[in-house]
């Protein structure tokens, strides 16, 4: 490669000529037709060398970050795992999710019987959210994938505040920071216990009468949340002001960007990312690539850009719970992500080649696990919960009824009641 003076800051390199520790900022294709989240990222593996001589010609390289780890936040966090392991913090987890569960099924009873919240009970809930993100963000980001949807708001309000809490922790904010948002995000849609479920429910497009009256949980939210003087005063914004939009033309009121509150902004992200790979009464389930994507093209006109692309690069191309295939057509489902390595995850393969129920073993791509012919795995796709007749939740209760859930030798339990459940999602499971 040519000689390239301190001045230049963005070189144009032929991929033949890259090499680990470059810092790619443009590619000369456009970006959705990239296998690549978002452009500027440092070059890590042989594998995204690969990928870059597959689509790419020529790329762009910011010369002053070359050399450097990926720019992310995760430096205070040890490189291989995080406090404790996934596989111990799930139980933990789980009843986390199962107190906060109970708690949004009680706030929902107390609203239609006329009373207020307790603010200290949901302070409390989102103290035990906090605490299981800050030792293992996996394991609760993990148990997001178990959604009902004749239960969609209560779930997606629990799902919300644990993608929000892991988030903040991602973006090194204060732990009083991290209860704060996880807090508004827990209470973000609680005025649709006020909307009919004629409306929630609706398979079809909404009529203009149905429109207004399910834009209008953001100002009923508002007054269920001002009614209760124990709730946090910022969680009555972010009930208000979650779905207006960085252009303006957002909902109730198009407030302009900067009138629009941080947590708000930070929540109509994590809020977006849940809805759009949940499955609803009127649509199907989206990959979680699906969905980051989704919210690239929106970003700067429905979401803050900065916070999309560092929400990207947090959940990464292959988050916990993904269904993801493999080059040999092997199929199985992340269980957890190391932060740095974020293209190879551990994996349970569930799947042979043939899409057939197979004995579970567990793969960690980072340790440069290989396939029965000698060939390194090598993630090739991802699916929605659902895909392929796989239903992530059933892995999920099965693991969780086990000891040594999810550990280096899955039990035979295990494999056997993991493979029975095998079976196409109906729904009744959502």
């Amino acid at each position: 490669m040519d000689r390239v003076t301190a001045s230049v800051e963005h070189v144009e390199v032929a991929v033949t000529d890259l090499h680990l520790g470059m810092y790619v900022s443009e590619l000369d294709i456009p970006w959705l037709e990239s296998p690549f989240l978002f452009q500027g990222f440092v070059i890590e593996s042989n594998e995204q060398l690969q990928q870059l001589k597959e689509v790419c010609r020529k790329v762009k390289v910011d010369m002053r970050r070359s050399g450097e780890r990926p720019v992310t936040d995760w430096e205070h966090v040890e490189e291989e795992d995080y406090e404790v392991a996934v596989e111990h913090e799930l139980r933990a987890a789980n009843g986390v999710r199962h107190s906060a569960h109970l708690l949004i099924q009680n706030i929902f009873r107390q609203i239609e019987r006329g009373k207020g919240i307790d603010g200290d009970a949901v302070r409390a809930a989102v103290n035990d959210t906090v605490s299981s993100v800050m030792r293992n963000p996996d394991a609760l980001v993990l148990l997001t994938q178990i959604k009902n949807k004749d239960n969609y708001t209560a779930e997606h309000c629990m799902n919300v505040s644990v993608l929000t809490a892991a988030f903040a922790r991602f973006l090194d904010k204060p732990r009083q920071e991290i209860e704060e948002a996880a807090y508004c995000a827990l209470l973000h849609d609680i005025g649709k216990i006020r909307v009919p479920d004629a409306v929630l429910n609706k398979r079809g497009r909404f009529n203009r009468e149905e429109l207004v009256l399910m834009q209008s949980h953001t100002e009923r939210g508002r007054d269920v949340l001002l009614a209760s003087p124990s709730v946090l005063k910022t969680a009555v914004d972010v009930a208000l002001a979650h779905h207006e939009r960085i252009d303006g033309a957002g909902y109730p009121y198009a407030l302009p960007r900067e009138v629009i509150p941080y947590y708000a902004r930070l929540v109509a992200v994590t809020d977006a990312y849940d809805a759009i790979t949940s499955a609803r009464c009127y649509q199907g389930a989206r990959s979680s690539f699906d969905a980051l994507q989704l919210m690239y093209k929106d970003r700067d006109t429905q979401f803050e850009a900065s916070l999309v692309e560092r929400y990207i690069e947090f959940m990464g191309v292959y988050p916990p719970g993904s269904i993801v295939e493999m080059s040999n057509g092997e199929v199985g489902i992340v269980l957890s992500v190391y932060p740095r390595y974020k293209l190879e995850p551990r994996v349970l393969l569930v799947l042979n080649r043939y899409k057939e129920p197979t004995q579970e073993r567990i793969v960690d791509l980072r340790h440069n696990a290989v396939d029965s012919t000698g060939h390194p795995y090598r993630i090739e796709s991802t699916h929605a919960n659902g895909s392929l007749g796989i239903d992530v939740r059933h892995y999920l209760k099965k693991g969780l009824s086990q000891s040594g859930v999810f550990g280096a030798e899955p039990s035979v339990s295990w494999r056997a009641e993991a493979c029975s459940s095998h079976r196409p999602a109906s729904d009744a499971d959502f």
